[in-house]
């Protein structure tokens, strides 16, 4: 299966239509589902997979439209290649923008698991672009009971932190 990228405004979308069935937390399902990788037809199946007969075909319902346009967005013709100068900034995945934590997983995840950890920390961080997606990612990697369930409730506590009211 071919790995797309969603856009935050398409995943932040799905997230405000899934929230209607499924509360706070419709971020974190949305985040792992989009973290499965596939396109938006594989993640509305996830997060539809969910919930309720009901709800589910309402959320298919609703979220039609966001996947219409992501597979017009997907179709459109490619842009010509940019000039090196032209080229934009690199993705901002957790390596590059939270180094400290990238670390010091790095450091509990070797002490655990001994040096795959290294290599699950490494390459997580390359590809997650938010601190939820990184603890789901490591945590569907791990065999360790404990430590899987310990790096799932941190991806809800920092989904449960991103999606609190701001005061």
């Amino acid at each position: 299966m071919a790995s797309v990228t969603l856009s935050p405004a398409l995943l932040e979308a799905l997230v405000q239509r899934a929230a209607a069935s499924l509360g706070p937390i419709a971020s974190l399902l949305v985040e792992q589902a989009a973290a499965a990788g596939g396109g938006i037809e594989e993640v509305r199946r996830r997060v539809a997979d969910q919930m309720e007969p009901a709800a589910a075909k309402a959320f298919l319902a609703a979220t039609e439209s966001l996947a219409a346009k992501a597979g017009a967005v997907a179709r459109a013709p490619a842009p010509p290649p940019a000039t090196p100068a032209a080229a934009p900034p690199a993705t901002a995945t957790l390596d590059r923008s939270n180094p400290g934590l990238v670390h010091a997983l790095d450091l509990e995840l070797t002490a655990r698991v001994g040096p795959s950890g290294h290599r699950l920390v490494q390459e997580a961080a390359r590809r997650c672009r938010t601190t939820v997606q990184f603890y789901l990612r490591l945590a569907a990697q791990v065999d360790d009971l404990d430590l899987k369930v310990q790096l799932s409730r941190r991806a809800a506590d920092e989904a449960a932190a991103r999606s609190a009211p701001k005061t």
